[in-house]
């Protein structure tokens, strides 16, 4: 007796103990922990750090260049006045000095590579949006996926009830010789049938607490509990979805910025064919000492600056191809931003109807359910006091049944449709 006291005593802190996980904290979690998104994050970052103007070749270059020399020979001369040397002989020549070169005109080259790097750190943000909206869909998605099995395992529970009772009614009606075994047999062959599928639930819901712990990089058997999340949350018209999705689905953004960086490299391109102009200066310093040789000593100590321009006439036409490539690729990604809008468009229709379809259906199962729930009720009742067979009870018990199961998966139902609104008009993730 102890034992079960304290069983019953505990009992509320084992129930409180148990996580109820929102789908706030769920999404936040995934967010914070996905590896998809830190790559993204990363690749993001290192495309972020290319934008700088020495990059774009903004700003001039500077080297330092040292050398040491040294030689050794043997002089053997014999000049015109008869005199003679022989000897041998040991040189050293250090030199070094501070080069600058600077790029002052490149037919804006320069300003039109940074451009592009500003663009490609923009486009890779864009794209770290666009795994964190996946990241959010499928956590969402897994999130519903627990309610529905946990619904399910709910409304068993409610069917199982009522089979209990027509299994007390006809064994009693058996035993006392005022009814079938048949009907006793039939009634618990159904009964066991219903267990069947409450167990074959619940391990359904574990199974979907996996996918969810897993997607939440969790230990997979952590259990949690959820809220149920059922109302309306999104419920636009079209034209503010069109709208919207036209300004912010991340697809339709991403290929914008591609066709953005590639106009931008056809300046880059073009600007080959104007001259460029470059700014050269160099301080230096050289020694050369020996002492086998005309001069013993020799030190330059000096400055030079000048300038230089190229202007290159005629390169094999490779600039011209290489201008006509950049412009036919600049087409290819308005045509495929013309597809993926044609494609969208169509994408959010079929998503919008459902939507009110699903809205439609959730509110015809609810209304179904209190009409099959109170069937099953009448006949129940009927069957106790021997107004009804076991035949009308059992289909009442499958009307309520197959009720239940319709109203579980259009709950389920409308919230996807609702997410698949949101992911495709840019709503999901701002």
């Amino acid at each position: 007796m102890k034992k079960y006291f304290l069983f019953i005593f505990l009992l509320p802190a084992v129930l409180q103990a148990q996580e109820i996980l929102t789908l706030e904290n769920a999404v936040g979690t995934a967010l914070e922990k996905s590896y998809d998104i830190k790559v993204a994050q990363m690749q993001q970052e290192a495309s972020e750090l290319q934008v700088f103007k020495g990059n774009a070749g903004m700003l001039p270059r500077v080297d330092l260049n040292a050398n040491v020399g040294s030689a050794f020979n043997e002089v053997s001369q014999k000049l015109s006045n008869g005199s003679e040397i022989n000897r041998f002989g040991t040189s050293l020549a250090p030199t070094t000095n501070l080069a600058m070169s600077w790029v002052l005109y490149d037919g804006k080259r320069m300003y039109a590579t940074l451009d592009r790097l500003k663009g490609q750190g923009q486009l890779s943000q864009l794209q770290t949006r666009q795994m964190m909206e996946n990241t959010v869909a499928s956590v969402m998605q897994a999130y519903y996926e627990v309610m529905r099995q946990k619904q399910t395992v709910a409304f068993l529970q409610t069917i199982i009830k009522y089979y209990e009772e027509r299994l007390t009614i006809t064994q009693q009606r058996w035993e006392f010789g005022k009814g079938s075994k048949l009907d006793y047999l039939q009634s618990k062959t159904e009964l066991n049938t219903q267990n069947t599928q409450l167990v074959q639930a619940k391990n359904a819901v574990k199974n979907a607490k996996v996918t969810l712990n897993n997607l939440l990089l969790r230990p997979a058997d952590q259990d949690f509990d959820v809220q149920e999340v059922v109302g309306i949350m999104f419920d636009p018209t079209t034209e503010q979805l069109k709208s919207q999705a036209r300004a912010a689905n991340k697809g339709l953004q991403a290929l914008r910025k591609s066709t953005d960086i590639s106009l931008i490299t056809q300046r880059e391109v073009a600007a080959a064919k104007l001259p460029r102009v470059t700014l050269n200066s160099s301080f230096g310093y050289s020694l050369s000492k020996t002492n086998a040789g005309l001069f013993l000593y020799n030190q330059n100590v000096g400055l030079n600056v000048g300038l230089g321009a190229t202007w290159n006439i005629f390169n094999g036409e490779i600039v011209r191809r290489q201008i006509q490539t950049s412009k036919i690729n600049t087409d290819i990604l308005r045509k495929q931003e013309e597809n993926l809008w044609v494609q969208l468009e169509a994408d959010l229709m079929r998503a919008y109807n459902q939507y009110q379809t699903d809205k439609e259906l959730l509110k015809l199962e609810e209304e179904n359910n209190e009409v099959a729930e109170e069937n099953l009720k009448i006949s129940l009742e009927k069957f106790k006091l021997g107004g009804s067979t076991i035949l009308e009870l059992n289909e009442a018990q499958r009307s309520l049944n197959t009720s239940l199961n319709r109203l579980t998966n259009a709950r389920y139902n409308i919230k996807i449709s609702e997410l698949q609104i949101m992911r495709l008009s840019g709503e999901l993730v701002k």
